[in-house]
Order: structure tokens, then C-alpha cells, then sequence
């Protein structure tokens, strides 16, 4: 039989391999080119390479902040990669953005990106005010509409 402290090692040691596993492959595709592969997404990855947010990783508007955020882009992204893979697409609305990155990397949060453009007065009453950055900012990331490509347009 395991001593308790042997069984605390091997979990310890199987929970840090897994979690080493997880973020290796979170870092290898979580890159805007990896996005593009599995994804019918080139017209927007276009539009974002001319975009004033072009130097900004896919994941900082399109991911919750924190661990668990990660878990949760990277299981959408396995949803998206089975419908490839199954041919069982779903006409897509629009992509999930996390205001909540808007406004911390507006704010400075953010050290990568000390040059952002800091949010005024008007912007804080206007978020005060329970307003959405994109009520005015809808094309920051992107300047291609959604149903750009023909797959997605609606008859």
C-alpha cells in the first residue's frame, strides 16, 4: 500500500505533467495563424492584419481573462475543430468578445502594450453608464462585417 506521502507525490506530479501538457498546447495554438487553419476565418484574419489591433493576439479580445478562461477558449476550440471534422458547421452569429480585456488593456493592465491608447473621461462615464465599448467600436479588431465569406451568408 502507498504511504499518503508517496499518493500526494504521484498527484502532485501527474497534476503539474498535465498542466504542462495543457499550456504547451494552448501556446501552440493560440496564434492567429493556427486560427486560421481550422477556422473559415481568413477574411477576418485578413481584415485584423490591417487593423489598429493587428500586433494583439487573437486570445486578448476572444478569450475570458485567467486559467479558466483558457480552459474555456480551448474547449470552444475543440467544438469548432470536431465540426470541421464532422462537416457539422453552425452558421456563426458573431464571435465572443470579452469586453472586460477592452477596458483592462485600455486601462494599462497590460504591460506588453504600453503605447495603448488610454480610455478618457467620456469613456469612463460611458461604461459607467453600462454601456458596451462595442456600440461604437464594433470594427476595432476587424473591418470585415460577419457573413463576409459566402459560406455564411443567409438566403
Amino acid at each position: 500500500m502507498l504511504s499518503w506521502k508517496k499518493g500526494a507525490l504521484i498527484i502532485s506530479v501527474t497534476i503539474i505533467l498535465l498542466y504542462a501538457a495543457f499550456m504547451a498546447g494552448y501556446y501552440a495554438t493560440s496564434f492567429p495563424s493556427f486560427c486560421g487553419t481550422c477556422h473559415d476565418v481568413k477574411p477576418y484574419l485578413v481584415s485584423w492584419r490591417q487593423s489598429a489591433h493587428k500586433d494583439i493576439n487573437c486570445l486578448y479580445c476572444h478569450e475570458p481573462m485567467g486559467f479558466l478562461g483558457k480552459l474555456h477558449s480551448k474547449s470552444r476550440g475543440l467544438n469548432y475543430l470536431y465540426q470541421e471534422l464532422t462537416g457539422q458547421h453552425t452558421i456563426i452569429i458573431e464571435g465572443q468578445i470579452f469586453e472586460q480585456n477592452c477596458v483592462a488593456c485600455h486601462l494599462g493592465d497590460y504591460h506588453n502594450y504600453p503605447d495603448t491608447v488610454r480610455l478618457d473621461a467620456k469613456h469612463y462615464q460611458w461604461l459607467k453608464s453600462d454601456r458596451k465599448c462595442l456600440e461604437c467600436h464594433r470594427a476595432a479588431g476587424h473591418g470585415a462585417n460577419l457573413f463576409t465569406a459566402e459560406k455564411f451568408n443567409r438566403d
